[in-house]
């Protein structure tokens, strides 16, 4: 089951497997990095070195709640794919 987990920073996240996917509101995010004011989505993966270390990976900046409808829907056509082709 997928619980959501509160990081050093008190930001939320859930895993899945070794993929950790962080939601980081704007008031939170460093002025100077990309999307400014935009919350964002941290996508990131455990290095599998034993350690909790992991690589810097991708912001998916959440312009509007659309964006997380897009994604869910990207996600569910790339598992029919991978259903299909497997």
């Amino acid at each position: 089951m997928i619980q959501i987990q509160t990081d050093a920073k008190g930001q939320p996240y859930v895993e899945v497997e070794n993929v950790r996917i962080t939601y980081v509101k704007a008031v939170q995010r460093d002025p100077g990095k990309d999307w400014p004011g935009c919350d964002d989505l941290r996508i990131q993966a455990y290095r599998g070195d034993g350690t909790k270390s992991l690589h810097m990976g991708a912001e998916l900046p959440i312009s509007g709640w659309e964006v997380l409808s897009e994604l869910k829907a990207a996600l569910e056509v790339l598992e029919a794919y991978i259903k299909k082709h497997s």
